[in-house]
């Protein structure tokens, strides 16, 4: 497949402004376009003006992403606190009070840190914890993953009864193990990549949905599992995971390329993964956008795939969550993306930002 990689030109760092690939003119056929339809813009932390300039959000961490409904809302995760932020899509205005259940991790300074969400055809929501940290204690209490619903009527709330968890820890280091990695690398597990894949098994004929996570860290090579959730295993049971691919991202002005976000896009069966790139300084060195077929996949058969690189974006901050948003158009050969920028406010003093984008691709064949 030919793509459209776009690397602007010039930078409005303070705007976060690139160059628009589709100025160039018409992709031949196989490319794929990608239109920023927004600017990125920083969250408000109030629903309401409250004065000439609306206050910003200088808190959020905006980590991970998905739409409610129709889209016109969607769901937020914070990196450093358990509720979930409720957004409007079109303002970055929050709405109503943030979402947490009593079977969530209580809140303390280190007992989420969600970094990935996930959204089913059901409308059933998956978040998880990164399953990182310096020490075995702080790596349990960031090894959470659940599932629930919101309520379907009124404001969005959880629906308490839906909530679930299984765990993921045991066989995450098990399937580090098995492809012959260090301890080391095994200790540097981080999560930062969700993503629910829902296909038709070709030898049962049966509908399949897998739990797919991206890894952050090792990073030797960006890497996913699989866990096969098609029987609704039991509550709290550990999850059996399988590697399902990997690439060899490379690096971006000397710093490695490392996966902040996993998408699985059914209209273009593959996934959508950015990865992004941030020094140990806290400086950010952009982002990149990839397309991993199913079909490359399973050619592969276990060996590294060639994923396509879509789109280079934005030198100056971290993209960390990315969700397709619903349209009402029946052409799939273009969809629109939310992308949320993390940014590490707290320590950049960079405010989260989010943008929309539109991705075209110019012939079905391409894939």
């Amino acid at each position: 497949m030919n793509t459209v990689t776009t690397t602007p030109s010039h930078w409005l760092l303070g705007l976060g402004l690139a160059i628009c690939p589709w100025l160039a003119g018409a992709a031949p056929a196989g490319e794929v376009l990608v239109k920023p339809i927004t600017f990125p813009a920083a969250f408000h932390d109030r629903a309401e003006a409250s004065g000439a300039l609306e206050p910003l959000d200088r808190v959020l961490e905006a980590s991970a992403v998905e739409p409610i409904g129709d889209g016109r809302l969607v769901l937020i995760a914070h990196d450093k606190k358990v509720p979930l932020r409720v957004i409007e899509t079109a303002t970055g205005r929050p709405v109503g009070a943030p979402l947490v259940s009593p079977r969530f991790p209580e809140e303390t300074p280190k007992s989420s840190k969600w970094e990935a969400m996930a959204k089913d055809s059901d409308g059933t929501f998956y978040v998880v914890g990164s399953h990182s940290g310096k020490t075995d204690d702080e790596r349990s209490q960031h090894a959470k993953l659940f599932r629930f619903r919101l309520a379907e009527a009124g404001a969005p709330t959880i629906d308490d009864g839906s909530v679930a968890s299984w765990r993921l820890d045991a066989a995450l280091i098990q399937s580090l193990r098995s492809l012959g990695l260090s301890q080391t690398a095994v200790d540097q597990r981080k999560i930062e990549g969700l993503a629910i894949r829902e296909t038709v098994s070709e030898a049962a004929g049966k509908p399949r949905r897998e739990l797919v996570i991206g890894l952050r860290q090792p990073d030797d090579l960006v890497r996913a599992f699989a866990a096969d959730l098609s029987a609704n295993p039991a509550e709290a049971v550990e999850l059996s995971l399988a590697p399902l691919f990997a690439f060899e991202p490379g690096t971006r002005e000397g710093v490695r390329s490392q996966l902040t976000s996993l998408e699985y896009l059914p209209a273009w069966k593959g996934f959508l993964v950015v990865t992004t790139t941030e020094d140990e300084l806290n400086a950010f060195h952009g982002n990149t956008l990839w397309f991993v077929a199913d079909d490359r996949i399973a050619e592969a058969k276990g060996a590294p795939v060639q994923a396509e690189k879509l789109w280079v974006f934005e030198a100056a901050m971290k993209a960390e969550g990315l969700c397709i948003l619903p349209t009402a158009a029946a052409d799939s050969s273009t969809v629109r993306l939310l992308i949320v920028y993390d940014n590490d406010a707290h320590a950049t003093h960079i405010p989260s930002r989010f943008q929309v984008v539109e991705l075209t691709r110019t012939s079905r064949s391409a894939f």
